[in-house]
């Protein structure tokens, strides 16, 4: 089994960082291969123990072997199969939607679908992270060194007291569990006009708005199914927006080359590297176990920054 500990980033970096992750197999061998849907998620992944290997759906292997891990942009469609066999011992920097842009000033159009060693991005400040993660003493010290990390970059920042625009307003509300607007209403929240909304999404997530919320509601609909496996599809498709089951089906069938019971079916360790359960309570711990992953989720309360 994985256990997945989930804990806060600083206040200061919480308008762009998701959530640090932690995810262990508790030093048991684990062997997988799946499918790897296409996702809404941005994220830095250190491998501190093993690593998957990584089949695109072109049938080339990708690069997952860097020593300091990697930056793994936002997937807008199925991107292959993972396998994994080893120790499972990894440390994750989840992304809201224009996070990684606004952090690093990352071109976001240049990493979509993409994966980067870390090492070719920060150099020595990769590898020092690395070391720094590999030896703390639990996930709060990994989360200060995480924290460390990531200000060092808000800090270079001249317009640091103006990176709350538009754009990561509606990335902010795009991560809280409400019904996902249309565009023209997300516009109209953060003051532009559609086409302007359109152009300045596209520069700071890497897809169009209606991509993206495409691709949320598409993962929405995974989650939904991994808290509760008791629901049926049916259920699911109108409780995250979709028009009827055809309709999700359909969105199904682009984003994870399978339809949903296929992939659930076909997936019954993982469905990709990392599920996002953020929306749940995170006042106790909460452990939430599925059958489709054989993982525990447990979320972390931060007691110090």
């Amino acid at each position: 089994m994985i256990i997945n500990y989930l804990i806060s980033p600083h206040p200061s970096l919480q308008l762009y960082v998701d959530n640090y992750i932690l995810c262990t197999s508790d030093g048991e061998r684990i062997v997988h291969t799946g499918i790897w849907p296409a996702s809404s998620e941005t994220s830095i992944i250190f491998y501190m123990a093993d690593r998957p290997s990584h089949k695109t759906s072109e049938g080339k292997f990708s690069h997952l072997q860097s020593d300091q891990g990697c930056i793994v942009g936002l997937q807008p469609q199925f991107s292959g199969i993972v396998s994994f066999s080893g120790i499972y011992f990894t440390f994750i920097i989840m992304f809201k939607a224009n996070g990684l842009n606004k952090l690093f000033s990352m071109p976001a159009t240049d990493i979509v679908n993409k994966i980067y060693h870390l090492d070719d991005v920060f150099g020595v400040k990769a590898k020092n992270l690395n070391e720094q993660l590999l030896n703390a003493r639990d996930i709060h010290q990994m989360a200060l060194f995480a924290d460390a990390f990531l200000l060092f970059f808000l800090n270079m920042k001249k317009a640091y007291l103006h990176l709350c625009d538009g754009i990561t307003f509606i990335s902010n509300e795009l991560f809280n569990n409400t019904p996902l607007l249309s565009v023209e209403q997300y516009a109209k929240k953060a003051n532009m006009s559609v086409r302007n909304f359109g152009r300045r999404f596209m520069e700071q997530t890497g897809v169009s708005p209606k991509l993206y919320c495409r691709l949320l509601r598409f993962n929405n609909a995974i989650n939904r199914k991994l808290k509760k496996p008791q629901i049926n599809w049916t259920s699911i498709a109108y409780e995250c927006g979709y028009f009827d089951q055809m309709h999700m089906i359909k969105d199904f069938k682009e984003f994870a080359n399978v339809n949903p019971s296929a992939l659930f079916k076909n997936n019954n360790e993982f469905t990709r590297p990392r599920i996002d359960v953020a929306g749940l309570d995170a006042d106790t711990f909460t452990k939430v176990n599925s059958s489709l992953l054989q993982e525990k989720f447990i979320i972390v309360k931060r007691t110090s920054f």
